[in-house]
């Protein structure tokens, strides 16, 4: 039987309204595992209809299901896509009759407690929502009626500590609705079996239906050129060949220089997760009216957002992994029965080689594996607590039964009892015998970390010389850095600390330092070692015909090649390291990518700083490691330290190593944090490191911190591979000059292009938002006239055309329901506190002009706001930066009010 006959006559007659002529591939093959109640994974390209695939025959199920309560859970890891599915299936509920709702951090008090009383059949929310359900008790009645959770975008969470917490969480609605189906959709997923066992949990059968992204995508790569003007060039001849693109950037300031230069030809618009909601949204709905005809967006679209249709993907410099890579084309084309079209744009010969690897891997579908997360101590403590919360007191035989049920903690062993013995230790929990009960502590820890989404302050940089702040620092980095005389870059230039008063960091401008520099890439995406390695692999073969690079890009490898086989300097591989000289130190040029580059980096600077004593500075890349060091160590000291050093030591030798590390120093305060060893809240300036690392020696907060670091930052097998090649003499290491591929580390702007000012797109962004919005001027004078118009289209400065009078006021459209207690004759003291806001209103506009109209526009800007506003910065980007200011202040705080 066909999968479209299995559907109920209902559903069938819905699809004919919906216009469903017939099902894709990815639905012909999802819905009879899932309509016969199978826990399934379901693995297809994007826009070939997951959703659908995954909910046609739930919605078959529920329309047989009696009795009230959540019957359905969609779990998405972004509010974002929420309120997208929610648009998506509202239709579809609709026309069935069903019940549908959304709740997450967002979601209003009134629907919060409508959901309570009357739950809707399906119920869409995020992973850290779902958490809240178990809490409140109205809430957990209507769990017990739940039949089936669908995950959405499965591998953004099932690599996360947010997945790890989902996992357990899903044991725990067990506890409630026994067993219900399991469902998860992506779009790309290297390990399938690891990830449908993280789906299902241990001892459930599962059926896995993988539709391969690579037929439907066409991918090339185009060399864009080596300097950011010529770069910017091709991205404009790229976008006006389509009717509409999405351009992504891997990084936010990245995001920002393109958009500054782009912004001119007015159908360019930025997106990325630092803008606020708003402007992210608007950006979404013009790009799908066609006003504009590209979006320039970080991986804040990388996930099934409906924008409309995109006819091509542009991929600014590599995208670092195939997985993201076919994540991002995947955005194109979004309908059954087209091809998806991508273009990356190269932008230096590493980006080339590393650019051509990935395509080439896309094409035969290698995605990289999602790693998941194993026994995360942190996790188990979140929680063991919302266990607590949850029952007031549970056995850990119970505790340790239910959670282990959850794969990534199937072999917990002892860390259950020793986790909780933490616990107890910060009176989170009481331990008697073998049984745990929750104390005060434990309700107020756990509303403060339904998240496993490290929470972080963020610490200003104020520049003593200019008066300004500078910049922000993560408080974590504060912690384990920053102190009187330390020195870090920010935005491309040098700092050195003054002082750090009142939860600031005072600076002035240094010009030369010694020691250790801090590298902090937050954003940076790290690059496989098997992608390191095959690329490695091209530069040694030199096949680029073979995989695919056009005339210009071929051109342009060979022509870098060639010149450093000229200067006979021998080329970096999968099969050679080289180590070059420069003026402060050594590159090492090895194709290891940045995990086991990472490690290896560190292995060599601790070696190095106990045999000479120096502080040894370092930079990792995916494809060389710069090592910053005094004059008496050479390219020669490093390749001994190769050939000397034990690869099954490097673990032993790093966990040594990182405790005196500022890494370190930054996971243990993130981790402690979420144990709830340390308040959220603490001020770093308070916080003494060496008794942290004194205290959590041996503990689970220690051990956790280790856990993390070798799987998430640094590959230490991958270290101790590389090693081994090269005292096995598979690869080879050679001393040389510096050579154009060494200097590219010194040199390279790759994602690190700094865009003319920290927050320009952002700038703009709200400058073209205020000059679209809608002002309504209103006549103090006269009182006669008023008019709603746009705020670009007021001329400076604004005259009543009934009395001639420049006594206007400035007013939001909602404010029109106030003006006739404005006109009337006899007023209320309420009614004259309105007039008296008018005048000041007007009276700004009549003295400041039409830039006292652009502040009265913006949210939450009143009177009072906006003449401090222009009292501080009349003109230029700072004045929008204080509206900006302002805007955020009111987000912020309107709630309270």
């Amino acid at each position: 039987m066909s999968a479209r006959n299995l559907l109920s006559p209902e559903i069938q007659e819905t699809l004919l309204k919906r216009d469903f002529q017939e099902l894709s591939q990815t639905q012909q093959e999802a819905i009879p595992p899932i309509y016969g109640g199978d826990h399934l994974l379901l693995i297809a390209p994007t826009g070939t209809g997951k959703t659908e695939s995954a909910m046609l025959p739930v919605f078959d199920n529920l329309l047989r299901l009696q009795g009230t309560g959540f019957k359905a859970i969609y779990i998405t890891p972004l509010r974002a896509l929420n309120r997208d599915i929610l648009s998506r299936l509202k239709w579809w509920c609709h026309e069935l009759g069903l019940t549908v709702g959304v709740r997450h951090g967002d979601t209003s008090q009134y629907e919060r407690r409508k959901q309570a009383l009357n739950p809707p059949d399906l119920l869409i929310t995020t992973p850290e929502t779902l958490q809240a359900l178990f809490i409140g008790k109205r809430l957990r009645e209507h769990l017990p009626q739940v039949r089936h959770v669908i995950i959405d975008e499965i591998h953004e969470l099932a690599g996360s500590k947010r997945g790890a917490q989902l996992s357990i969480a899903l044991e725990r609605l067990a506890e409630y609705a026994g067993e219900f189906q399991r469902i998860g959709l992506s779009a790309t997923v290297g390990n399938p079996e690891e990830v449908a066992s993280f789906l299902t949990g241990t001892k459930r059968p599962h059926t896995i239906v993988n539709i391969p992204a690579a037929p439907h995508m066409d991918i090339s790569v185009r060399f864009a050129g080596d300097n950011f003007d010529s770069q910017v060039r091709t991205v404009e001849r790229c976008i006006e060949k389509e009717d509409s693109s999405l351009l992504f950037v891997n990084t936010r300031s990245t995001g920002e220089a393109l958009g500054h230069r782009l912004y001119g030809r007015g159908d360019v618009d930025v997106h990325h997760g630092s803008l606020s909601k708003e402007i992210r949204i608007d950006a979404e709905d013009r790009f799908k009216r066609g006003d504009i005809r590209s979006l320039i967006c970080t991986s804040s679209m990388e996930l099934g957002i409906d924008i409309g249709h995109i006819s091509r993907v542009i991929q600014f410099g590599s995208p670092r992994e195939v997985s993201r890579l076919l994540q991002r084309v995947g955005r194109a084309g979004h309908r059954l029965d087209t091809v998806s079209h991508g273009t990356i744009l190269a932008t230096g010969f590493d980006d080339l080689c590393e650019s051509l690897v990935i395509t080439n891997r896309a094409k035969q579908n290698a995605s990289e594996n999602v790693g998941i997360i194993h026994g995360a101590l942190d996790v188990l403590a979140n929680q063991i607590a919302a266990l607590l919360v949850e029952y007031g007191e549970v056995s850990i035989v119970r505790a340790r039964t239910i959670i282990e049920r959850a794969y990534g903690f199937s072999d917990s062993g002892n860390a259950v009892p020793e986790v909780c013995r933490q616990m107890a230790e910060h009176r989170l929990i009481k331990m008697e015998g073998d049984t745990l009960i929750r104390t005060g502590r434990c309700r107020t820890y756990l509303y403060g970390n339904l998240s496993m989404i490290p929470d972080e302050r963020k610490v200003q940089i104020f520049d003593l010389v200019s008066r300004r702040t500078v910049g922000t620092l993560d408080e974590s980095f504060v912690i384990g850095w920053i102190h009187t005389g330390a020195s870090f870059i920010v935005k491309g230039q040098l700092w050195q600390v003054v002082d750090l008063d009142d939860g600031k960091i005072i600076v002035e401008p240094a010009h030369s330092v010694s020691g250790e520099l801090p590298s902090w890439e937050g954003e940076q995406i790290p690059v496989p070692y098997a992608v390191a390695q095959e690329t490695g692999k091209l530069r040694r073969t030199r096949s680029f015909s073979a995989y695919g690079a056009g005339v210009i890009s071929e051109a342009y490898a060979d022509d870098i090649l060639t010149s450093m086989d000229d200067a006979d300097a021998p080329v970096a591989t999968d099969r050679c390291v080289t180590l070059e000289h420069f003026d402060e130190g050594v590159v090492m040029n090895i194709c290891g990518g940045h995990k086991a580059n990472e490690a290896l980096s560190r292995v060599i600077s601790v070696l190095l700083t106990a045999r000479y004593g120096s502080s040894v500075g370092i930079e990792v890349g995916a494809y060389r490691i710069l090592f910053r060091l005094p004059s008496q160590i050479r390219a020669a000291n490093i390749r001994e330290l190769l050939y000397s050093i034990d690869p099954a030591h490097i673990e032993g030798l790093l966990r040594l190593a990182m405790k005196h590390t500022a890494l370190f120093k930054w996971k243990i305060v993130q981790i402690a944090k979420k144990f709830g060893a340390i308040d959220p809240n603490a001020d770093y300036e308070r916080i003494s490191i060496h008794r942290l690392l004194d205290t959590f020696e041996g503990t689970p907060i220690q051990a956790e911190t280790y856990r993390e670091l070798f799987t998430t930052i640094m590959d230490a097998e991958g270290a101790a591979h590389l090693v081994r090649q090269i005292q096995s003499e598979e690869t080879t290491v050679t001393i040389a000059p510096l050579s154009a591929i060494g200097r590219e580390g010194l040199t390279s702007s790759r994602d690190i292009i700094p865009p003319p000012s920290e927050d320009q797109a952002i700038i703009a962004a709200v400058r073209r938002r205020i000059e679209d919005d809608n002002i309504l001027l209103f006549c103090m004078n006269c009182r006669k006239w008023k008019s709603l118009t746009k705020v670009s289209r007021i001329t400076d400065p604004p005259q009543c055309p009934k009395c001639g009078a420049r006594l206007v006021a400035a007013l939001k459209p909602w404010e029109d329901e106030l003006i006739p207690a404005v006109r009337k004759r006899e007023k209320t003291d309420e009614e004259r506190a309105i007039e008296k806001k008018f005048l000041k209103n007007a009276n700004i506009v009549l003295s400041s002009g039409r830039q006292a109209i652009v502040a009265l526009a913006a949210r939450g800007v009143g009177p009072e706001n906006a003449s401090r506003i222009i009292a501080k910065m009349r003109e230029g980007d700072d004045f929008y930066r204080e509206i900006l200011k302002a805007e955020r202040t009111y987000i912020k705080t309107h709630r309270f009010w």
